[in-house]
């Protein structure tokens, strides 16, 4: 796959961007609990897997998103030295928190991946 842009990535670009703002529409109307990137989210899935949008219209964009996706975070890291009274106070809670709740995530993965990988292990034809 080409990473470089082309109308096909635009569009795809544009795609996505529709969706975050009818996610944030949706959440902000609606008063949803769920944030609109995360509705947005929601949506774009369920208009993948219902064959309202094609992967291929959104796939080189969302490639692009993902491969750049640390410049997203540098105005959160930026910001971090601004915080750095907060930081000396609370910074080994935090620390703790982001510790464990790493471990969490990753228990709670590892177990799915082993429940669903059973149940898919049901469904497979051995052919000898």
């Amino acid at each position: 796959m080409k990473t470089g842009w082309n109308n096909q990535g635009l569009v795809g670009f544009g795609i996505i961007m529709v969706f975050l703002l009818a996610g944030e529409f949706l959440s902000r109307w609606l008063n949803l609990v769920l944030p609109g990137n995360l509705t947005a989210l929601v949506l774009l899935f369920l208009a993948l897997v219902m064959g309202i949008i094609k992967l291929e219209q959104v796939e080189r964009a969302a490639t692009w998103l993902l491969n750049n996706l640390m410049l997203f975070f540098i105005p959160l890291n930026a910001s971090l030295v601004l915080q750095w009274d907060v930081l000396k106070k609370e910074g080994l809670v935090m620390l703790a928190s982001l510790f464990i709740s790493t471990l969490l995530v990753m228990a709670v993965t590892a177990k799915t991946v082993e429940i669903f990988g059973k149940k898919g292990e049901q469904h497979v034809e051995r052919v000898d």
